[in-house]
C-alpha cells in the first residue's frame, strides 16, 4: 500500500541529488537503530514505528512533491519518542549527530563511511578473548572495506535492503576461495601422511568455508598397501634369515611377485612357487594372516590419527570427507575403520562424512551406516547413479550443507576433485513474493527478477576479478598441486585463469514463502515453483555464456541470509502468516505442497550448486527401515541427502 500512496514522492539528499522515495530504507533505518539497543530485536515493534512514520509522511506530504532527508530522520526520531522507544531514539539521535560530525571532518565518501568501521567495533562483545576479539575486528574491517572500496554503491544498497546477501563478503577482499574440494596427491611413500595433513590443515588459511576430502579410503589405499607389502617383504625375508634359508632361495623373485600384489586378499597360493616344502608353505601362510592383522592396525591407528588431529584444529572450516565405492580390500578396511571411528566418538562439527550409496551394496555396509544415523553422527549420503550425478568421467562430490560443484563450460569434463565454488550470492526471493501478495502480476515478477539475478550476477563477477587478480605468491597451500590446473599457472600470475573453471553460485533464499504469496492455489504452486526454478536455470545458462563463467543456482541451507533477509522483510511487509511469522525463511524440502519424494528429487536436480534435502525420521525407527529408506530414496532419483532423527 504504501508504494502505491508515497510513489510519487522525491527525496533531496544533502548533496541535492533527487531519488525517488523509499520506504524499506526507512525500515532499515529503524530496524538499525533497534539493533543497537537490543540484543533479539522484536520485529513487530520495527514495523510499528515504520507504519507510524508512513503515516505521518503520507499525511503531511500527500500534495508536496519533495521532502528532505533530514525530514525524514526528523520524523523518524519524533516517532520513536512519541512510541516511547526512549532508548532507540537516543541512538538514532546520538548516530545522527555522529555521521554530522563525521561529514564535516571527511571531504571524501569512502573515509567518512569507512568511520563505522571504528564505531562498529563498540558492539563487539566484550566477552570474548583476545583472539577471538583480534578476529571479529578483521572481519569487520574487511566486510566495511569491500563495501566502501570494492564493491559499487548499488551492491550495497541491495544488499543493505535485503534484495542481495553476500555469503562470506569479509573474505572476498582478501582472496579467499568458498568452498574446494582440493586435489591431493597419492603418494604411498612413508612421508605421505605428513604432506596429505599438511595440505589440509594450511588450506584452511586460504578457504572460508568447506574443504573437500573426497574418497579418503581410496587416496589412502597405495599408502596402505605399501605398508602392507613392505611387512611382507620384512617378515618374509626375517623368517629365511632365521632359518638359515636366505641364501637358498632367491628373494628378489620374493621381492618381485610382492611388488606385483595390487591388493591385500592374497592367499597362500600365491607363493607356491617359492614354498620349496611344507614347513615353509606353512610359514607363509602364518606369514600372510600376521601381516594382514598388522595392516588393520596400521589403518585403524592411521584412521584415528587423521580424524584426531583434524578435530584439533578449531577454525570456521567444517571438513567434508567423502567416501568411495572401491571394492578393494584395502578400501574396504578403510571404510570399516571409519564408521567405527565414527561409531565411538562424539559427534564433532567441522567434520562431516559423505557415504556414497550405489544399486547392489552389500546389506551389512547399509546396516552400519543405518546405525551411524540412528545415532545422530554427523553424515549423510549421496547417489552417484542418480539421472543428474552419473557421468562417464568422475563421481560428483557435495559438501556437508549441500552444495555440488560438477559441470562446468570451461572443460570437457564433468568433475569435482580440484574444483571450487569461487564465491555464493544470495537473492531474496521472499521478497518478490510479497512485493506480489495481492496482485498476481506475473510479468512484472519476472522482469523484477531478472533485475535481481543481474544484480547478483555483476556482484559476483566484481568479487571473481577481485580474487582472481591475486597472483600465485599470495598462497601459500592451494595453488601448489591441490587445484585442477593449477600446474598452468607460473610464478607471479594472477590466479584468475584457474579459477575460471570454478562455480559462481547464485543463492534462493525463500522458494517456499516466495511461492505461498504469489500463487494461493494449492493444486498450482508447484507447478510454479518449477517453473520459476526452470526460468532461472536458463538465465544461469545465458550467463555462462556470455561470461565464459561457470553460474549455478543453489538454495542456502545456513541460517545467516535466511535469517537475515526475514528480520528485514518483517520490518517492511509486517507479519504475514506461513511467510514471515518465524525466525528464518524456511528450505523448499519444508513445502507442503511438494507431495512426494519424486517431486522433491526434481526440485533438488533444478538446484544444480546445491539443495540440502534433509529426511526426518522417528528416534523408534529400526534398522531395517532405514536401510529399505535409504534403497528408496536412491530409486527416487535424489543426489543427496540428509537423515535426521527426531528427539
Amino acid at each position: 500500500m504504501w508504494n502505491e500512496v508515497l510513489e510519487n514522492l522525491v527525496v533531496v539528499k544533502r548533496s541535492g541529488q533527487r531519488v525517488n522515495f523509499n520506504a524499506s530504507k526507512i525500515a532499515i533505518a529503524i530496524k538499525k537503530a533497534f539493533d543497537a539497543v537490543y540484543d533479539d530485536v522484536d520485529e513487530k515493534q520495527v514495523y510499528r514505528v515504520f507504519e507510524s512514520v508512513l503515516k505521518y509522511i503520507n499525511d503531511n506530504y500527500k500534495d508536496r512533491k519533495t521532502i528532505n532527508v533530514e525530514d525524514v530522520q526528523d520524523i523518524i526520531e519524533n516517532n520513536l519518542k512519541d512510541l516511547g522507544f526512549e532508548k532507540v531514539y537516543c541512538t538514532f539521535s546520538e548516530y545522527r549527530q555522529k555521521r554530522a560530525a563525521s561529514r564535516k571532518v571527511f571531504s571524501e565518501k569512502q573515509q567518512h563511511k569507512f568511520v563505522k568501521v571504528v564505531e562498529s567495533v563498540e558492539n563487539i562483545d566484550s566477552t570474548l578473548t583476545p583472539k577471538k576479539l583480534l578476529h571479529k575486528f578483521g572481519k569487520i574491517i574487511s566486510s566495511e572495506y569491500a563495501k566502501s572500496y570494492i564493491l559499487d554503491s548499488k551492491y550495497v544498497r541491495a544488499l543493505e535492503e535485503g534484495n542481495i546477501f553476500i555469503h562470506n563478503l569479509e573474505f572476498f577482499p582478501l582472496g579467499y576461495i568458498s568452498h574446494l574440494n582440493l586435489k591431493l596427491d597419492i603418494n604411498p611413500e612413508d612421508d605421505f601422511l605428513d604432506e596429505f595433513l599438511s595440505d589440509i590443515i594450511n588450506s584452511q588459511n586460504e578457504i572460508s568455508s568447506e574443504i573437500g576430502i573426497n574418497n579418503l579410503d581410496l587416496l589412502l589405499e597405495q599408502y596402505f598397501l605399501n605398508y602392507y607389502k613392505k611387512m611382507l617383504r620384512v617378515k618374509i625375508k626375517c623368517y629365511l634369515e632365521i632359518n638359515g634359508m636366505l641364501e637358498l632361495i632367491a628373494f628378489n623373485r620374493i621381492e618381485d611377485a610382492i611388488n606385483q600384489i595390487s591388493d591385500i586378499n592374497v592367499n597362500i597360493d600365491y607363493f607356491d612357487q617359492f614354498a620349496v616344502n611344507p614347513i615353509l608353505k606353512n610359514a607363509f601362510g602364518i606369514i600372510l594372516d600376521d601381516v594382514v592383522e598388522y595392516t588393520k592396525d596400521y589403518i585403524n591407528i592411521t584412521i584415528n590419527r587423521i580424524f584426531t588431529i583434524l578435530r584439533s584444529y578449531q577454525t570456521n572450516n567444517t571438513y567434508t570427507i567423502s567416501m568411495s565405492n572401491s571394492s578393494s580390500k584395502v578400501t574396504t578396511m578403510a571404510r570399516e575403520n571409519i564408521i567405527m571411528y565414527l561409531a565411538d566418538n562424539n559427534s564433532f562439527e567441522n567434520i562431516h562424512v559423505v557415504f556414497k550409496i550405489i544399486p547392489n551394496m552389500d546389506e551389512v555396509y547399509l546396516s552400519k551406516i543405518a546405525s551411524l544415523i540412528i545415532n545422530q553422527k554427523n553424515i549423510s549420503l549421496s547417489f552417484p547413479n542418480s539421472s543428474f550425478n552419473k557421468d562417464d568421467f568422475n563421481e560428483v562430490e557435495y559438501f556437508s550443507n549441500g552444495l555440488r560443484i560438477f559441470e562446468t563450460i570451461n572443460e570437457v569434463e564433468k568433475r569435482s576433485t580440484g574444483r571450487m565454488i569461487v564465491t555464493n550470492t544470495s537473492i531474496n526471493m521472499a521478497r518478490l513474493g510479497l512485493k506480489y501478495l495481492n496482485n498476481n502480476n506475473i510479468s512484472n515478477f519476472y522482469e523484477e527478477l531478472d533485475q535481481l539475478l543481474d544484480l547478483a550476477k555483476n556482484e559476483m563477477l566484481l568479487a571473481f576479478e577481485t580474487i582472481g587478480n591475486k597472483n600465485k605468491e599470495n598462497y601459500q597451500a592451494l595453488f601448489t598441486g591441490n587445484i585442477l590446473g593449477d600446474e598452468r599457472l607460473e610464478s607471479g600470475q594472477k590466479i584468475r585463469k584457474i579459477i575460471k573453471s570454478g562455480v559462481l553460485n547464485v543463492g534462493l533464499v525463500g522458494l517456499k514463502e516466495c511461492v505461498l504469496s504469489f500463487e494461493q492455489d494449492p493444486n498450482k504452486q508447484f507447478d510454479l515453483l518449477i517453473k520459476i526454478l526452470e526460468y532461472v536455470s536458463k538465465k544461469m545458462k545465458q550467463f555462462s555464456d556470455e561470461t565464459k563463467l561457470y553460474f549455478s543456482i543453489f538454495e542456502p541451507s545456513g541460517l545467516a541470509s535466511r535469517k537475515y533477509f526475514i528480520a528485514i522483510d518483517k520490518s517492511i511487509y509486517g507479519t504475514h502468516k506461513e511467510i514471515t511469522d518465524k525466525n528464518a525463511y524456511d528450505l523448499i524440502d519444508s513445502a507442503k505442497f511438494i507431495e512426494d519424494r519424486k517431486n522433491l528429487a526434481k526440485v533438488q536436480k533444478l538446484l544444480n550448486g546445491g539443495n540440502l534435502v534433509t529426511i526426518n525420521i522417528s528416534n523408534k525407527t529400526n534398522n531395517k527401515k532405514i536401510v529399505d529408506l535409504i534403497k528408496e530414496l536412491m530409486n527416487d532419483d535424489f543426489g543427496f541427502v540428509k537423515m535426521k532423527v527426531d528427539k
